[in-house]
Protein backbone atom coordinates (compact mmCIF):
# COMPACT_ATOMS: atom_id res chain seq x y z
CA UNK A 1 0.00 0.00 0.00
CA UNK A 2 3.07 2.58 1.03
CA UNK A 3 3.93 1.75 -2.30
CA UNK A 4 1.39 2.22 -4.38
CA UNK A 5 1.09 5.87 -2.09
CA UNK A 6 5.05 6.32 -3.25
CA UNK A 7 4.74 5.60 -6.92
CA UNK A 8 1.34 7.24 -7.17
CA UNK A 9 3.33 10.74 -5.35
CA UNK A 10 5.56 10.81 -8.03
CA UNK A 11 3.47 10.21 -10.71
CA UNK A 12 1.51 13.45 -9.43
CA UNK A 13 4.93 15.52 -9.04
CA UNK A 14 6.02 14.45 -12.61
CA UNK A 15 2.60 15.54 -14.04
CA UNK A 16 2.82 18.79 -12.03
CA UNK A 17 6.83 19.72 -12.99
CA UNK A 18 5.56 19.37 -17.02
CA UNK A 19 2.60 21.70 -16.60
CA UNK A 20 4.15 24.02 -15.18
CA UNK A 21 6.99 23.90 -17.97
CA UNK A 22 4.46 24.19 -20.77
CA UNK A 23 2.67 27.47 -19.17
CA UNK A 24 6.45 28.86 -19.00
CA UNK A 25 7.16 28.09 -22.78
CA UNK A 26 3.57 29.23 -23.41
CA UNK A 27 4.31 32.34 -21.76
CA UNK A 28 7.49 33.31 -23.73
CA UNK A 29 5.34 32.82 -26.89
CA UNK A 30 2.63 34.97 -26.01
CA UNK A 31 2.89 39.16 -26.74
CA UNK A 32 2.33 40.97 -23.97
CA UNK A 33 0.45 44.64 -24.55
CA UNK A 34 2.53 47.13 -22.47
CA UNK A 35 0.67 49.96 -23.72
CA UNK A 36 -0.87 52.29 -25.57
CA UNK A 37 0.97 51.66 -29.62
CA UNK A 38 3.53 55.41 -29.81
CA UNK A 39 5.69 55.58 -32.73
CA UNK A 40 7.38 58.34 -31.83
CA UNK A 41 11.07 57.72 -31.26
CA UNK A 42 12.36 60.30 -28.52
CA UNK A 43 16.36 60.00 -28.60
CA UNK A 44 18.44 61.87 -26.07
CA UNK A 45 21.99 62.07 -26.87
CA UNK A 46 24.90 63.45 -23.64
CA UNK A 47 26.86 65.28 -26.27
CA UNK A 48 28.77 68.50 -26.17
CA UNK A 49 27.10 71.29 -28.22
CA UNK A 50 28.29 71.26 -31.69
CA UNK A 51 28.13 74.26 -33.41
CA UNK A 52 27.58 74.84 -37.06
CA UNK A 53 30.37 75.75 -39.74
CA UNK A 54 30.91 79.44 -39.81
CA UNK A 55 29.88 80.86 -43.51
CA UNK A 56 31.78 83.63 -44.66
CA UNK A 57 29.21 86.03 -46.24
CA UNK A 58 30.98 88.18 -49.12
CA UNK A 59 31.65 91.83 -47.84
CA UNK A 60 29.84 94.15 -49.54
CA UNK A 61 31.79 96.97 -51.49
CA UNK A 62 31.08 100.36 -50.29
CA UNK A 63 29.20 102.45 -52.64
CA UNK A 64 31.66 104.77 -54.20
CA UNK A 65 31.52 108.26 -52.98
CA UNK A 66 32.49 110.79 -55.24
CA UNK A 67 31.91 114.74 -55.06
CA UNK A 68 29.23 115.91 -57.87
CA UNK A 69 31.40 117.95 -61.04
CA UNK A 70 29.50 120.77 -59.95
CA UNK A 71 30.49 120.94 -57.04
CA UNK A 72 34.15 121.05 -58.25
CA UNK A 73 33.55 123.86 -59.91
CA UNK A 74 34.19 127.34 -58.14
CA UNK A 75 31.42 130.05 -59.72
CA UNK A 76 31.97 132.34 -56.99
CA UNK A 77 35.46 133.32 -57.97
CA UNK A 78 33.81 134.88 -60.56
CA UNK A 79 31.45 136.85 -58.74
CA UNK A 80 29.19 139.23 -59.97
CA UNK A 81 26.00 141.26 -58.21
CA UNK A 82 22.65 140.34 -59.54
CA UNK A 83 20.46 143.33 -58.88
CA UNK A 84 16.77 143.18 -58.84
CA UNK A 85 15.20 143.83 -62.10
CA UNK A 86 11.46 144.05 -62.47
CA UNK A 87 11.54 145.03 -66.33
CA UNK A 88 13.01 143.39 -69.23
CA UNK A 89 13.83 146.12 -71.90
CA UNK A 90 12.36 144.43 -75.66
CA UNK A 91 14.68 142.19 -77.42
CA UNK A 92 16.52 143.69 -79.88
CA UNK A 93 16.98 141.82 -82.92
CA UNK A 94 18.62 144.73 -84.65
CA UNK A 95 21.79 144.08 -82.61
CA UNK A 96 22.16 140.08 -83.68
CA UNK A 97 19.75 139.81 -86.77
CA UNK A 98 20.66 136.18 -87.26
CA UNK A 99 19.28 135.11 -84.29
CA UNK A 100 16.18 135.65 -85.99
CA UNK A 101 16.00 132.30 -87.90
CA UNK A 102 15.51 131.08 -84.03
CA UNK A 103 12.64 134.06 -83.11
CA UNK A 104 10.71 131.76 -81.66
CA UNK A 105 12.90 129.70 -78.96
CA UNK A 106 14.86 133.08 -78.26
CA UNK A 107 11.32 134.75 -77.74
CA UNK A 108 9.57 132.20 -75.43
CA UNK A 109 12.96 131.76 -73.34
CA UNK A 110 13.10 135.46 -72.69
CA UNK A 111 9.05 135.72 -71.77
CA UNK A 112 9.18 132.17 -69.06
CA UNK A 113 12.88 131.65 -67.97
CA UNK A 114 14.40 134.06 -65.62
CA UNK A 115 18.06 135.37 -64.68
CA UNK A 116 20.06 132.65 -65.08
CA UNK A 117 23.83 134.32 -66.05
CA UNK A 118 25.99 136.80 -65.10
CA UNK A 119 23.56 138.92 -63.06
CA UNK A 120 21.22 139.82 -66.12
CA UNK A 121 21.10 137.59 -68.65
CA UNK A 122 18.28 135.23 -69.57
CA UNK A 123 19.58 132.01 -71.19
CA UNK A 124 17.53 130.15 -74.11
CA UNK A 125 19.39 126.65 -75.35
CA UNK A 126 17.94 124.23 -77.71
CA UNK A 127 19.30 121.48 -79.81
CA UNK A 128 21.05 121.28 -82.59
CA UNK A 129 21.45 117.80 -83.73
CA UNK A 130 22.91 114.96 -82.18
CA UNK A 131 25.28 115.81 -79.01
CA UNK A 132 24.81 119.36 -79.98
CA UNK A 133 23.01 122.18 -78.89
CA UNK A 134 23.20 125.64 -79.44
CA UNK A 135 22.08 128.91 -77.69
CA UNK A 136 22.14 132.73 -76.61
CA UNK A 137 21.78 134.98 -74.31
CA UNK A 138 19.87 137.96 -73.86
CA UNK A 139 20.65 141.27 -71.82
CA UNK A 140 17.41 141.98 -69.62
CA UNK A 141 18.96 145.77 -69.62
CA UNK A 142 18.35 146.24 -73.08
CA UNK A 143 17.22 143.27 -74.86
CA UNK A 144 20.58 143.16 -76.94
CA UNK A 145 21.56 139.09 -77.90
CA UNK A 146 24.83 136.95 -77.58
CA UNK A 147 25.49 133.95 -78.55
CA UNK A 148 26.97 131.02 -76.14
CA UNK A 149 29.95 129.51 -76.57
CA UNK A 150 27.95 126.12 -77.90
CA UNK A 151 27.60 124.48 -81.19
CA UNK A 152 29.82 122.12 -82.51
CA UNK A 153 33.12 123.28 -81.83
CA UNK A 154 32.06 122.93 -77.89
CA UNK A 155 29.81 119.97 -77.88
CA UNK A 156 31.24 116.32 -76.22
CA UNK A 157 30.55 112.80 -77.20
CA UNK A 158 30.53 111.71 -73.75
CA UNK A 159 28.52 114.80 -72.37
CA UNK A 160 28.03 114.58 -68.05
CA UNK A 161 25.92 117.80 -68.57
CA UNK A 162 26.33 120.80 -70.65
CA UNK A 163 25.16 124.59 -70.67
CA UNK A 164 26.04 125.43 -67.05
CA UNK A 165 25.82 128.81 -65.72
CA UNK A 166 25.03 130.61 -62.68
CA UNK A 167 23.09 133.87 -61.77
CA UNK A 168 25.82 135.26 -59.95
CA UNK A 169 29.04 134.51 -61.72
CA UNK A 170 31.01 134.65 -65.11
CA UNK A 171 31.87 131.22 -65.49
CA UNK A 172 29.98 129.51 -67.89
CA UNK A 173 30.56 125.69 -68.43
CA UNK A 174 29.89 124.85 -71.63
CA UNK A 175 30.44 121.02 -71.17
CA UNK A 176 31.24 118.41 -68.94
CA UNK A 177 32.89 115.77 -71.02
CA UNK A 178 34.62 112.24 -70.97
CA UNK A 179 36.93 111.16 -72.96
CA UNK A 180 34.82 107.23 -72.73
CA UNK A 181 31.40 106.29 -71.18
CA UNK A 182 33.91 104.22 -68.74
CA UNK A 183 36.28 106.89 -67.73
CA UNK A 184 35.99 108.83 -64.36
CA UNK A 185 37.55 111.57 -64.55
CA UNK A 186 36.45 114.55 -66.75
CA UNK A 187 37.53 117.11 -68.52
CA UNK A 188 36.00 121.06 -68.82
CA UNK A 189 34.74 123.53 -71.43
CA UNK A 190 34.58 126.17 -70.04
CA UNK A 191 34.30 130.05 -70.29
CA UNK A 192 34.57 133.54 -69.03
CA UNK A 193 32.24 136.67 -69.77
CA UNK A 194 33.73 139.97 -70.21
CA UNK A 195 31.23 142.28 -69.61
CA UNK A 196 33.49 145.40 -70.86
CA UNK A 197 34.28 143.47 -74.48
CA UNK A 198 30.86 141.47 -74.64
CA UNK A 199 32.30 138.36 -75.48
CA UNK A 200 33.44 135.34 -73.90
CA UNK A 201 37.17 134.07 -73.20
CA UNK A 202 38.17 130.88 -73.19
CA UNK A 203 39.46 129.49 -69.48
CA UNK A 204 41.38 126.51 -68.10
CA UNK A 205 40.03 124.32 -65.65
CA UNK A 206 42.66 125.04 -63.23
CA UNK A 207 41.46 127.97 -63.09
CA UNK A 208 37.80 127.76 -61.65
CA UNK A 209 38.55 124.07 -60.24
CA UNK A 210 38.59 124.29 -56.12
CA UNK A 211 41.49 122.92 -54.70
CA UNK A 212 41.18 119.65 -52.75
Amino acid sequence: MKMTKLINCLFLGILATTYACNNVTKSNNEAVEVGPADNTAKVIVDTPTASLPSVQLPKEKPEEVRLDDHDNVDFERYHVDAAKVTQYAPINWASYPNAKDFKTRITEAYQTNEISFAGYYVVSVFGCGASCIMGFMIDVRDGKIYDLPLGEENSCLFAEDRAIGNLTSRLFIAGICKENPEDKKVYYRAYLWDEGKKEFEKVEAAAFLKKN
